[in-house]
């Protein structure tokens, strides 16, 4: 690993200290959030949905339900998940302005749904994990949005309140200051019907401490987890719960336990929610194998309903964990 990426690590980009003033805007605009159709393989389950009743996808994007939720009020948004229906001429007519989201898996199809919304006369904007890490991918989009939510996002809707036809060239917009978890709003729920995915999901932390040389999570989102409040995650689970009944719920954190503290202080919150709630949801999560060397986090994890947790094993060799630097993979026996 070179000095360069580690200086990276430990300098990212800096979250805002002096408070948000949401835009007001003028113009009344209509919004297309759209969510790419992942290509059919073994992780996406779907062979598994016909035994599920309404299933169609796999688990709700929560990228773009929080972009979605995080537009002005004033306008309207609409959100469409290619996994359970493909967008329609109508759709794209409806539109002012189609964002998406998507990962680079999804490359084809996020440049598929450009090309069909340029055909249509309309705004593209393209955020999320692909087109921050390599944003050539994407050459024919109008706005690129890199980076987390942020400062680039309110220069994002700003722009779109000001403008109502397509830029001459592309335009970039990149995060300089994000937006701290904890004054993140809930995703966008109401927008979806959560019983048409195999599971729900939702987010607590942003980040890994640790260092694996095959993983990108700690260059894209820091290696000091980020938080959301309990009450935040809360609030969270009872909106999961009023667009459905999804049965089981996965935190999507990088390392559920990247931060033990505020994990044995989230814990007791959703302990007491299901008890108040009757149990009704199962929680599964990605965590660190050292998981084990805490007794007291995964007494509370079991009385919180953690059924699943997924653990990188990569390998027993310590030559080649080692080599990866997934060092904290030795301490176990």
């Amino acid at each position: 690993m070179t000095t360069t990426t580690i200086k990276s690590f430990e300098q990212p980009v800096p979250e805002k200290t002096t408070g948000r003033t949401p835009y007001v805007p003028r113009h009344h605009r209509r919004v297309l959030c759209l969510f790419p159709k992942y290509s059919r393989s073994f992780g996406t389950l779907h062979h598994a949905y016909p035994l599920m009743g309404k299933v169609q996808a796999f688990m709700p994007p929560q990228g773009i339900l929080l972009v979605a939720s995080y537009l002005p009020q004033e306008w309207e948004v609409r959100f469409l998940d290619e996994n359970v229906r493909l967008a329609t001429k109508a759709d794209y007519q409806w539109a002012d302005v189609v964002i998406v989201s998507g990962m680079h898996i999804q490359r084809p199809q996020i440049n598929r749904i450009n090309q069909l919304a340029h055909q249509a006369g309309k705004i593209t904007i393209v955020g999320g994990p692909s087109v921050s890490g390599c944003p050539e991918y994407y050459p024919e989009f109008d706005i690129l949005h890199l980076g987390e939510l942020g400062d680039a996002t309110d220069q994002m809707i700003e722009y779109l309140d000001q403008y109502h036809e397509r830029p001459p060239q592309q335009i970039r917009l990149e995060t300089k200051e994000r937006l701290p978890l904890s004054e993140f709003p809930s995703p966008a729920y109401h927008l979806l019907d959560i019983n048409q995915y195999f599971l729900a999901n939702i987010q607590f932390s942003s980040g890994c401490p640790y260092r694996c040389e095959f993983c990108d999570i700690p260059e894209l989102y820091g290696r000091n987890p980020r938080l959301k409040t309990p009450q935040q995650i809360l609030a969270e689970l009872d909106a999961i719960r009023a667009a459905g009944n999804p049965g089981s719920v996965y935190f999507v954190d990088d390392n559920f336990v990247g931060n033990r503290r505020a994990v044995s202080e989230l814990l007791p919150h959703l302990i007491d929610w299901q008890k108040r709630n009757g149990y009704p949801l199962q929680f599964a999560c990605e965590a660190t194998l050292n998981l084990a060397q805490s007794p007291q986090l995964l007494e509370m994890m079991r009385e919180a309903y953690f059924c699943t947790v997924f653990c990188g094993i990569e390998t027993p060799e310590p030559e080649a964990l080692k080599a990866i630097s997934k060092r904290q993979n030795l301490s176990m026996p």
